[in-house]
């Protein structure tokens, strides 16, 4: 649950990052930029993923 919570950490950084150079009238961001929010949203979904299954598979071993 960690990595998970330091991989938002991450994703939230990239995404001030582009904030503040739309607010400075800069484009908001390259096709590098977004494509590399997009890797970081997908790695997260597949580890929140795996930490529901683990999470689910414990709970049924104690029923």
């Amino acid at each position: 649950m960690e990595d998970l919570k330091n991989r938002l950490k991450l994703l939230e950084l990239d995404l001030k990052k582009l904030d503040k150079r739309l607010k400075k009238g800069f484009a908001t961001g390259t096709k590098k930029d977004w494509e590399n929010i997009l890797h970081q949203t997908r790695k997260i979904e597949e580890l929140a993923i795996s930490q529901l299954t683990i999470l689910r598979h414990r709970n049924n071993k104690t029923i």
